[in-house]
């Protein structure tokens, strides 16, 4: 009995390897896709409103570092590069740094005399958290309603009423973000009657 020799093609081995990877890389490229449309089509119908024009108004930006705004977390970013310090808690640079910030805030808000949150003078991990705590938010109600000449109590109550509470009831603390506060603070101080001379 004759052997029989079949000789494949590798041309067809090359094809059959490569179309399942294809298909795949086709496959998951589309669910990629439509989850991000699923997920930014959630958040723009659920989600809360676009503080977007706060951000991006040039005689703003996002630090909010005049007197009246709410000043968020430091931040270890620099030139618009997302990261944290990688300070350790023994470093000698971090206490100097976080003692300095401790100081600038007691300036900053004389009227506070408790201590100050942590969030306050410590930066976040990605150097862009948008949240504080409601401790750290409330310690600001003074120089803000000084600044914006909006009566102390209004700001308060405008705090209030931003507390985030946790995710889902468990997860995470309540937070105050402040990007949202503050486009909430422009807009109320936009209602207001300008302010007179002598505070008349």
């Amino acid at each position: 009995m004759n052997d029989v020799h079949v000789h494949a093609d590798p041309r067809d081995s090359l094809i059959g390897g490569v179309r399942p990877a294809l298909v795949l890389l086709v496959a998951f490229t589309a669910l990629t896709v439509a989850y991000t449309l699923a997920v930014t089509l959630i958040a723009m119908l659920i989600g809360p409103p676009s503080t977007a024009d706060l951000i991006l108004d040039p005689g703003v930006a996002a630090t909010f570092s005049g007197p009246d705004w709410f000043h968020g977390r430091p931040s270890a970013a620099t030139g618009g590069v997302s990261g944290g310090s990688n300070l350790g808690p023994t470093n000698p640079a971090l206490a100097a740094a976080v003692a300095e910030r401790v100081a600038a805030v007691q300036t900053e808000n004389s009227t506070h005399l408790g201590p100050v949150p942590i969030d306050l003078v410590t930066a976040s991990a990605s150097g862009y958290d948008p949240h504080i705590s409601p401790a750290a938010a409330r310690l600001q109600v003074g120089r803000v309603a000084a600044a914006t000449g909006l009566a102390e109590a209004t700001v308060r109550d405008l705090v209030e009423r931003s507390i985030e509470p946790r995710t889902f009831g468990i997860f995470g603390h309540p937070r105050v973000n402040v990007v949202a506060l503050n486009a909430a603070l422009r807009s109320l101080v936009a209602t207001q009657p300008p302010r007179t001379a002598g505070g008349l």
